[in-house]
């Protein structure tokens, strides 16, 4: 079994701005270790700085531990809605948010259809993360300077909690937020998502490798010991060994099949003006050209999209005095993609946008493609078959 099926079984608790919310059955494992680790160190002589703290009772620990690991994961379950939020901000569904060993997930229907879009949602849980450690340290000092020490252990604890999970997930390599900023970034200036793709992989790969490395390290290095070397130790390899599996698999997809985008199956846009009346669109220009909907433009500048279902509620003798702009849909982000998109996500768009049909316009916003949903033939695969 791949490290990736270690997370089937979930069971669902919430649901946050209509998006489901999941744990991992072996969720509830890392949250009685947690508790117990940070109970065990606050019942012992902890110091945070220069700041010793009293000993806890076994009570009182117990449930400052309960209350610190309530903190960290309802952070980290903050940092995996700030993507959620985000990416619904750029029009993209989420399917649910998953907590799980080693963190979370925002499950997306469809993927980021540019660089830019990538970018921001990559950034929003780091960012998050960043915010919620700063509002920690706060509330720290602010108890601290009252005398409440195990109020301020408490924060302290959570704002560090978050600082580390937002640095770590800045480390370029794939799964990690900063492995997608770098393939928004890549992706963003060779154009090539797939290329993109392969290599913020390959530095999850060595990024993963480099936690294994460190946690035997840790367990077996005789000068430099931890609190808890083999605990620290294996859990760094155990989240070595997940980056290592999934980036592994993304760079083999890559490599494999690559990922397919727009503009390698986009079609010349046939495009029509926007002053065209009705008659001449079904007597002159409809027998020309056989589709179902077109791309209303003018010198390249997408004005939006006109379908012939939309016509069949205008009466016959409305045609000649009707042009294309008065029925056309206005033109939306829904409506258009750039050529860099992935061809799924452009499925997935135009099964929802009600047209079934997409325009491709370039970064200086001019027309250059128009895709069909019954009409997606990729070059490659029209290469293909030409040869044999």
């Amino acid at each position: 079994m791949s490290i990736a099926a270690f997370f089937k079984k979930s069971i669902t608790v919430a649901k946050v701005y209509g998006i489901p919310v999941r744990i991992d059955y072996r969720w509830f494992a890392v949250v009685a270790l947690s508790v117990w680790l940070i109970s065990s160190n606050l019942q012992g002589n902890l110091q945070l700085g220069n700041v010793q703290l009293p000993p806890l009772d076994p009570a009182a620990a117990w449930l400052l531990g309960f209350i610190t690991t309530a903190g960290l994961f309802l952070s980290v379950f903050g940092h995996e809605l700030s993507h959620a939020l985000m990416a619904r901000a750029e029009g993209i569904e989420i399917e649910e948010i998953v907590l799980h060993p080693f963190g979370g997930l925002a499950r997306m229907r469809s993927a980021p259809e540019n660089p830019r879009a990538e970018f921001r949602i990559a950034v929003a849980g780091p960012a998050a993360s960043f915010l919620f450690a700063i509002l920690a340290f706060g509330g720290a000092k602010i108890a601290d300077s009252g005398g409440y020490l195990a109020t301020a252990v408490v924060f302290f604890l959570i704002a560090g909690g978050n600082l580390l999970l937002a640095v770590f997930n800045l480390f370029p390599g794939y799964p990690l937020d900063g492995g997608r900023v770098l393939r928004a970034i890549l992706w963003r200036r060779s154009g090539n998502m797939a290329e993109a793709t392969r290599l913020s992989g390959i530095c999850g790969i060595l990024i993963g490798g480099t936690l294994i490395l460190f946690g035997v390290y840790i367990m077996i290095a005789p000068n430099w010991r931890p609190s808890q070397p083999y605990f620290m130790g294996a859990w760094s390899i155990l989240v070595g060994l997940f980056l290592l599996d999934t980036a592994a698999k993304l760079v083999k997809s890559a490599q494999g099949a690559g990922v397919v985008t727009v503009g390698d199956a986009m079609s010349p846009p046939i495009a029509i003006a926007p002053e065209l009346t009705i008659t001449q669109l079904i007597d002159d220009f409809l027998p020309l050209h056989r589709q179902t909907s077109f791309p209303v433009a003018l010198n390249h500048q997408l004005h939006g999209i006109l379908t012939l279902e939309d016509l069949k509620s205008l009466p016959r003798e409305r045609w000649r005095l009707t042009q294309a702009r008065d029925v056309m849909r206005p033109i939306a982000p829904r409506f258009f993609v750039e050529p860099s998109t992935t061809l799924d996500y452009a499925r997935e768009l135009m099964k929802r946008n009600g047209v079934g049909s997409l325009a491709v316009i370039n970064n200086n916003g001019k027309l250059v493609g128009f895709l069909q949903s019954g009409k997606l033939r990729p070059r490659a695969t029209r290469k293909k078959k030409k040869a044999s």
